[in-house]
C-alpha cells in the first residue's frame, strides 16, 4: 500500500514539474488572435491570407517565428519556431479566430 501511494505521489510530482519545464513554448489552450476579439465572434471565415498574417503577428510579438502554413479548409496549421527549433505546431480556426496547439 505504501509503495503504491509513493508511486502515485511521485508520478504527480513529475507531471506537475514537466508541465512547467518550458512554459514559453506552449500555446495557451483555447487562445485566440487578438485581432478577432472574442472566441467565436466571426460571422464569416477570415480570409486565408489575412489569417496567416494574424498568426505571424501573434507569434512575432512573443518572440517566435512561423516557418510554414498548411491550409486545411477552414483551418490553417502552422509550425512555430524559436532559434531554429520547432517548439509547437498550432491550428487556427478561420471561423472563430481560435488558436490552439496540436500537441
Amino acid at each position: 500500500m505504501f509503495q503504491t501511494i509513493t508511486v502515485v505521489v511521485f508520478a504527480l510530482m513529475v507531471s506537475a514539474g514537466a508541465s512547467h519545464a518550458f512554459p514559453e513554448y506552449v500555446t495557451p489552450y483555447g487562445d485566440y488572435c487578438r485581432e478577432y476579439n472574442n472566441y467565436g465572434s466571426c460571422k464569416e471565415a477570415i480570409p486565408q491570407q489575412e489569417a496567416m498574417k494574424a498568426i505571424e503577428r501573434y507569434y512575432r510579438e512573443k518572440g517566435y517565428r512561423i516557418r510554414s502554413f498548411t491550409p486545411r479548409g477552414r483551418f490553417i496549421e502552422a509550425d512555430v519556431y524559436k532559434n531554429d527549433r520547432q517548439v509547437d505546431k498550432v491550428i487556427f480556426d478561420r471561423k472563430t479566430g481560435r488558436l490552439r496547439s496540436v500537441y
